[in-house]
């Protein structure tokens, strides 16, 4: 699918460009099987490769690390990301105004922009969700999570979970969506490098 060999996936394991904890090894009739996190290691190949050719490897380790960077972003510059929908900025101004917002509040903010692009949320269920979920950015010192979005007991819900370790729900709770966190962690984090503050 990839076109990449299984020598090339092993040694970016090796560069960390791929979590180890990806590699989940069990066992199966033939013998003992490596099996991975589907949608989560295709979208790490496909942004290595779109990446490789302006990045060193080690930029790219460095990027793509699950571990959040002590940066943080200001209020405005927040307000100019596209990857932040129009409708976040004013909303956060009155549920939980800031000076400026840490990184992993920048990337929460970034993935919950997603699910109201893609789910088409209305505002009434936005506001709600927002201020629900604004807490959960202090899970996210680790960003090798997936956020699912899921409706139960009629009302919309987020959360965050291992991206090696899925959330399995009953069949009375309907999964909406589910974001990988640590590719748009990536992207924002070299995309708007320069305009990051670091907490000394």
């Amino acid at each position: 699918m990839t076109g990449i060999s299984y020598g090339q996936l092993y040694r970016w394991k090796r560069e960390r460009l791929i979590p180890e904890e990806w590699f989940i090894k069990q066992s199966s009739y033939t013998g003992q099987e490596t099996f991975f996190p589907r949608d989560q290691v295709l979208q790490r190949i496909k942004s290595i490769l779109e990446l490789k050719d302006s990045y060193s490897l080690e930029e790219l380790a460095q990027m793509l690390s699950p571990e959040a960077t002590n940066a943080f972003l200001s209020a405005q510059a927040l307000s100019g990301m596209e990857e932040i929908d129009a409708s976040l900025p004013p909303l956060l101004a009155s549920i939980d105004p800031k000076v400026q917002y840490t990184f992993p509040e920048v990337v929460l903010f970034a993935v919950f922009s997603r699910a109201i692009r893609e789910l088409r949320l209305s505002s009434a269920d936005t506001e709600s969700l927002l201020r629900r979920c604004i807490p959960l950015a202090e899970a996210l010192k680790n960003m090798d999570m997936t956020c699912v979005v899921f409706t139960a007991g009629g009302s919309h819900h987020l959360a965050l979970v291992k991206s090696s370790a899925p959330l399995q729900f009953d069949s009375d709770i309907q999964v909406l969506g589910s974001y990988p966190v640590s590719e748009l962690a990536g992207q924002i984090k070299l995309k708007y490098n320069r305009k990051m503050a670091i907490k000394g």
